[in-house]
């Protein structure tokens, strides 16, 4: 673990209230459990989820023109409250065949100098092409996903660092610690992508993908109503982060923040990518965790919904749109397979 990344998360008892993460709730009542989403009325072979299915039905794609989503149903062999937690520490990063170069956890007081790991990030194409990409930054017409603001931050640093390597890390320094700061401190709402055909506003974009979903939202409106997409910060995060992936064979940055809370019988949990600076502009997953009883184990069913804007989808109509949400799910269904791998 790189220290001046040190991890954070709050205790599970802090975040679930005194004795709930240790207390599981009601076995799931799946037909009523699952009304909200796009298994409603779908039957559930809870055996075959417990054997290793993953459910996904072809969802309506949302009436948002840069949106696609993804639904997934299956079963993790754990209790509820540890997958939650392992939701909140696990690394993706340590599974090479999901592409992500670098994730690392932030405090919750930071500032540029938490982001040490980028400069050690791997050698490879994707993560050269966001060097060569930042080196190449034009102020005036930015081809990655910055403000204007934060775009004139770049001259004066390239006549301090003539390295690409120290350039990226020192500029990206600066405006993920920004960014992240801008979203704690009720700022988000302002934050824009300076985009050749105007100005992008991820909080829209993360707003507008949630409420594409009526019956998600309303669901789980209690934990999004806590979080900064409704203004001041009620509910701190679970955990902070900021990662290096791949998006489509060209890096990207993003920082993003983890939401908790318990609701009914259920563990509901949020993770807002809320700035990605290349290829997409929000990247929402939730899961809700209910207990069920497998062969007398208390196990965990988990609803995944992972909504995604991205300027290419808004390109793309009928049958190209639907192979886009073909294409997503198989990713999906990779990242479950890893995540689900971490409790063998």
């Amino acid at each position: 673990m790189n220290p001046l990344c040190p991890h954070f998360f709050f205790p599970l008892g802090v975040l679930f209230g005194a004795g709930l993460a240790l207390t599981a709730p009601l076995q799931a009542d799946v037909s009523s459990d699952l009304a909200f989403s796009a298994f409603a009325g779908t039957p559930v072979n809870i055996d075959a989820l417990a054997g290793g299915q993953i459910l996904q039905p072809r969802s309506g794609l949302p009436n948002f023109q840069r949106g696609i989503t993804a639904q997934s149903l299956y079963i993790i062999d754990a209790a509820p409250a540890e997958v939650a937690h392992k939701l909140l520490t696990w690394n993706p990063a340590s599974h090479p065949e999901l592409k992500v170069w670098m994730h690392q956890s932030l405090p919750a007081k930071l500032t540029p100098t938490d982001f040490g790991s980028l400069s050690s990030l791997p050698d490879n194409n994707s993560v050269g092409y966001l060097i060569s990409a930042t080196a190449s930054l034009d102020p005036n017409s930015p081809s990655l996903q910055i403000s204007r603001e934060e775009a004139q931050g770049i001259a004066a640093l390239k006549a301090q660092n003539p390295g690409g390597k120290t350039l990226f890390a020192n500029f990206w320094s600066q405006v993920l610690a920004g960014r992240v700061n801008n979203f704690l401190g009720g700022r988000f709402a302002s934050d824009t992508y300076s985009m050749s055909d105007g100005d992008i506003h991820p909080f829209n974009e993360i707003v507008q993908l949630i409420r594409s979903d009526s019956k998600m939202y309303a669901d789980f409106h209690p934990l999004f109503s806590q979080t900064p997409l409704y203004g001041s910060l009620k509910l701190a995060p679970a955990n902070l982060y900021y990662e290096c992936f791949d998006v489509e064979n060209d890096g990207a940055l993003g920082t993003g923040a983890i939401y908790q809370i318990t609701n009914g019988t259920a563990i509901q949990s949020a993770d807002i990518e809320f700035y990605i600076n290349s290829g997409i502009y929000a990247d929402v997953e939730l899961e809700k965790l209910w207990p069920v009883n497998v062969n007398g184990k208390t196990e965990t069913l988990v609803w995944r919904e992972d909504l995604v804007s991205t300027a290419n989808i808004a390109y793309l109509h009928g049958m190209e749109r639907m192979a886009s949400v073909s294409l997503m799910m198989q990713d999906v269904r990779q990242g479950i397979n890893a995540f689900r791998s971490e409790f063998k």
